[in-house]
Formats: structure tokens, C-alpha cells, sequence
């Protein structure tokens, strides 16, 4: 046998041991990775609650009002026979006061289509300010009529892309109020909100 016989003995003899070797490995150590990546969804969902919470109460707190909360978009079923998404809307995130009453409970998937003028100014403008009298004769009554709601603040949610995730509301149920200078404190929140609603919603995603 020469040399060149030899060798490539040799060679199919350590690619038969290392190469099984390799791959094992190889597979355990993708398997250890993703393990290690791998997040508890509930402790997750937890820790982002109680982030988004403490926003709120800092402007329940700031702003002195009655009721904040955060409704987000998402699917809820489909249209027959075309099969098409219906797109709803769900309060996600509340703070009260102690006087307030909960509105979360009631707004649970909402078709948006209930609500086509507060959603298309919003979308548009970003923001709808309303008093009591413009509760009445938007399509927003339904806050007044059955929450007392006096004066709502309503503002557009957006993710870090510029797409349009949710709505942020301000309320105040004792007495009427008209915000200023508190829009600099209310916008500063905004963006910190989307940026952790758009963290959360990429985590779910991988």
C-alpha cells in the first residue's frame, strides 16, 4: 500500500469518527441555544404589564384624571363567505381612581367599524379632544351616557414603524377639564408606550 493509499485510509477513518462527533455536538449545542433564548411567555407577559401599568399610573397620578386606558387592534374571526379578517379593537390596560367605574370589562372585542369617525380622526390627526356636549354628538355618547364621562382625551398609538397599534385614553368623570401644558407630558408618555408595546409585540413574534 503506498503513501497516497494510506492517507486516504486514513482520512475516511477520521471523517467516520470526528464527523458524527461534529454533528452531535453540533445539535446539542443549537439545542442548549435556543433553550437559553427561550422565555417564559407568562413571566414575560407579567413584567410587560406591570411596565405598562406604571406608565399609567404615572399619568393617572399626573394628570389628576378619572380613568386611563389602552385598547389595541387585533383579529377577531373573519366575514363569510369571503373570509377576510374583522378587525376589532380590546381595552387591554386600565387605571381608575377610586370613584371611576371600569370601562375594560365592556370594550372587549369591538368591531372598529363602531366607531368610524373617533378612528378615522385619530388616524388622521393623531388626537380627538372632546367635552361632554361633543360626547353627545360624536359616536363616542356611549362613554357619557353609561361612565358619566365629562371631557376624553384620545390619542393614536403608533409602533416604531408608524403603524397605527392602538389608542391611548385619557378620561375625567367628576367634573370637565381642559388640558395645556400637560399635552408636553402626555406625548413624552406616548412614545414611551408604543416603544414598549412595539417591544413586547416583536418578542411574541420570534
Amino acid at each position: 500500500m503506498d503513501i497516497t493509499q494510506t492517507v486516504a485510509l486514513i482520512s475516511v477513518a477520521i471523517t467516520a469518527i470526528i464527523g458524527p462527533i461534529i454533528v452531535e455536538w453540533s445539535n446539542k449545542f443549537i439545542k442548549w441555544l435556543f433553550q437559553k433564548k427561550k422565555v417564559d411567555p407568562i413571566k414575560e407577559a407579567i413584567k410587560h404589564n406591570s411596565v405598562i401599568d406604571h406608565q399609567l399610573d404615572l399619568m393617572l397620578n399626573e394628570l389628576e384624571c378619572d380613568r386611563v386606558w389602552i385598547a389595541q387592534f387585533h383579529n377577531g374571526g373573519h366575514f363569510y363567505p369571503t373570509g377576510k379578517s374583522i378587525q376589532k379593537f380590546s381595552i387591554v390596560h386600565e387605571r381608575i381612581n377610586g370613584v371611576s367605574s371600569s370601562v375594560m370589562d365592556t370594550f372587549q372585542n369591538i368591531p372598529i367599524s363602531l366607531f368610524p369617525r373617533t378612528f378615522s380622526r385619530l388616524n388622521e390627526e393623531s388626537e380627538v379632544h372632546l367635552q361632554y356636549e361633543a360626547l353627545t354628538s360624536f359616536d363616542l355618547d356611549l362613554f357619557h351616557k353609561l361612565y358619566n364621562t365629562k371631557s376624553m382625551y384620545l390619542f393614536k398609538i403608533e409602533d416604531l414603524e408608524g403603524r397605527f397599534i392602538g389608542v391611548l385614553a385619557i378620561e375625567y368623570v367628576k367634573e370637565k377639564k381642559l388640558l395645556t401644558n400637560e399635552f408636553i407630558f402626555i406625548r413624552q408618555k406616548m412614545g414611551a408606550v408604543g416603544g414598549i408595546l412595539t417591544n413586547y409585540l416583536k418578542q411574541q413574534q420570534k
